[in-house]
């Protein structure tokens, strides 16, 4: 199972569930157009450092709908 991420707070809501879901074994996919945070600065930076891929949802529903 791949669980993808989203919700606001990228920086910290978010990249903690992925990072629990990643020590869990999971591989976890950070839905890019789908979280959000105050600054692009901070939100880019925890997308691009976290425990996970990265998509923008339209490629995590092509990914869903090969599967």
């Amino acid at each position: 199972m791949t669980p993808p991420v989203t919700g606001t707070v990228t920086q910290v809501c978010c990249v903690s569930s992925a990072r629990d879901a990643f020590t869990l074994g999971y591989r976890v996919v950070m839905v890019a157009d789908v979280d959000a945070t105050g600054r692009d600065r901070d939100h880019n930076a925890t997308l691009y450092c976290s425990f996970g891929d990265v998509h923008p949802t339209a490629e995590v529903l092509d990914l869903i709908g090969a599967a």
